[in-house]
């Protein structure tokens, strides 16, 4: 048996067959069709998958073939492809890799996104040159490996005969990666070149948890997978109404997508803890319309009965909207975003909070204003909020905000008495904290939420809450990951927005523990030096 481990990105287990999806270009082979007539043939594809699409409402999915149709019509692109209508394979795919660098080398992080995406429909096109045919059959049981998958690889395959995924590049928020979540399949990424000596038809299994990967597993490996299988089976059909009701805590959803939004089916978590709206700007090509931000939260309270918390536009640091134009900034990260961004902009602000006072489920709606620093930045937005809602003849919903930087978490005293709701962003609180970026992979060891610093101030703003009656939750990672959500937890928290497919795991451990003396355990781990230290005794608890 061989072990290979990666980075688990999508919680599960599963046992299968590789099947190694090919999506290298094979240079030594001609080109049958010219650039063109591939180009014509290629558009008229992925038209074809994007009304497919639609029709089964992957509306992501179906947005993403709308940007590579746009890459094939680039007149820059075309420019250069029709200054020689006699291009080679080398000559054309040239084209996209040149223009994919000068993507890549750009700061802004949305233009390095599309670097990927033109480099994905320049190999679509030479494969249409070359007349090779990306329909993909697969057998049941089938563990898929793969550099990346985009939108027109997974069209062409029958996901269903999928139990696991394996991504040697790509990210958390990966096209692949969205979808193994809503399919409730388990995914590794990140193995590199790990597996490159993988043939189809070796037996594998892996683990969305841990993210290892075992190639030609022992019989007692295989035992110890299927008892995993077999308990997370029973983890979730023992996550019930009844029991989650007795517990005493709330779950809510994390939202980012109209997919996420479709592919939902809870029988009885219903409610919104942070949906992400940027994603409606991030989709679109155009600054979006206020009757195409009104559908969009149709189509949520629609699917959604409960609370609905609507975290207004952040935009800045890691998510970028070219239309915008926002200005060029050395750190992005402590730029001109979140609400910095509104309310400089005051008339992209209104466009947001009409969509959301004209909704006919206004009454289940709150509105949450990311990175708040100070006492000012939010009574600015609660004023723009008054004016708006008196303008429409509408009550001001309740108004709250994001603890995501180390002020707010210090001044959490003064905030909490005056917002109706709070709301911890752990994802950005750790890295400001911790003077980390997030998005650094050489500063991974100092990314953990369970650093004692981060769990102090953590605790300070659950604790401000508490003594001022404020409603108080974590909508960051930390609510998604059984151990960290046992420590949050244990600092008093009751309401915890995650991923939709982590909740059965969170239950099963706040359930099991849920007895336990929780105040001299949250002494014990505030006085604690690092994060394995703590870690090391909720491991301890647990067992």
């Amino acid at each position: 048996m061989t072990t290979v481990r990666g980075l688990g990105a999508s919680l599960g287990v599963a046992i299968g067959s590789s099947f190694v999806y090919e999506n290298e270009i094979d240079f030594d082979k001609k080109a049958i069709l010219s650039h063109v007539e591939a180009t014509k043939q290629l558009i008229e594809k992925f038209s074809s998958q994007i009304i497919d699409f639609r029709s089964k409402e992957r509306n992501d999915e179906a947005d993403i073939l709308d940007a590579y149709i746009l890459i094939l019509q680039d007149p820059e692109i075309l420019g250069q492809l029709n200054q020689n209508l006699d291009s080679s394979i080398e000559e054309v795919y040239k084209i996209f890799t040149t223009t994919a660098e000068v993507f890549e080398s750009m700061e802004d992080v949305y233009f390095k996104q599309r670097a990927e995406d033109i480099l994905s429909v320049g190999k679509h096109l030479v494969f249409n040159m070359q007349n090779i045919e990306r329909k993909i059959t697969l057998s049941d049981n089938t563990i898929l490996i793969a550099e990346d998958l985009t939108p027109a690889d997974t069209s062409s395959m029958d996901l269903s005969k999928v139990d696991g995924i394996i991504l040697k590049e790509g990210g958390f928020t990966s096209h692949a990666v969205i979808v193994a979540k809503n399919l409730g399949i388990p995914c590794v990424i990140g193995v590199k070149d790990l597996l490159d000596d993988i043939v189809d038809g070796e037996l594998m299994t892996i683990d969305g948890d841990t993210g290892n990967i075992n190639i030609s597993p022992s019989e007692n490996e295989i035992f110890e997978l299927k008892q995993k299988q077999g308990n997370i089976k029973k983890l979730i059909q023992n996550f019930t109404k009844t029991k989650y009701e007795a517990l005493g805590i709330e779950f809510r959803v994390n939202i980012g997508s109209l997919e996420e939004i479709i592919a939902f089916n809870h029988p009885f978590l219903n409610s919104i803890g942070l949906f992400r709206s940027e994603f409606i700007y991030l989709d679109n090509t155009t600054n979006p319309t206020l009757e195409e931000q009104k559908k969009v939260l149709e189509q949520i309270t629609q699917k959604f009965t409960g609370t609905i918390v609507y975290r207004t536009l952040d935009i800045g640091g890691d998510k970028q909207v070219d239309y915008l134009k926002l200005p060029s900034e050395e750190n992005p990260f402590l730029g001109v975003r979140g609400i910095r961004l509104l309310l400089d902009d005051l008339e992209l602000f209104d466009s947001q909070v009409k969509s959301i006072l004209n909704s006919e489920s206004l009454e289940r709606i709150k509105i949450m204003f990311p990175m708040i620093a100070t006492i000012e930045d939010f009574i600015k937005a609660k004023e723009f909020i008054a004016k708006t809602a008196d303008d429409l003849n509408v009550e001001v919903p309740p108004l709250g905000i994001m603890v995501e930087t180390p002020s707010s978490a210090l001044i959490a005293d003064k905030l909490s008495e005056i917002v109706d709701f709070i709301s911890i962003g752990t994802n950005d609180l750790t890295q400001y904290i911790m003077a980390a970026d997030r998005g650094n992979n050489n500063l991974s060891s100092y990314q953990d939420p369970l650093h004692p610093a981060v769990l102090r101030a953590i605790s300070n703003v659950i604790d401000c809450c508490n003594a001022n009656n404020t409603e108080v939750s974590v909508c960051g990672e930390m609510s998604s990951d059984p151990i960290s959500a046992f420590v949050l937890y244990i600092l008093g928290l009751k309401i915890f927005s995650m991923a939709p497919s982590a909740s059965p795991f969170v239950f099963d451990v706040l359930n099991t523990h849920s007895k336990i003396e929780k105040q001299k355990l949250k002494e014990k781990i505030l006085l604690q030096d690092n994060a394995q230290q703590v870690r090391t005794i909720i491991q301890e608890t647990l067992n």
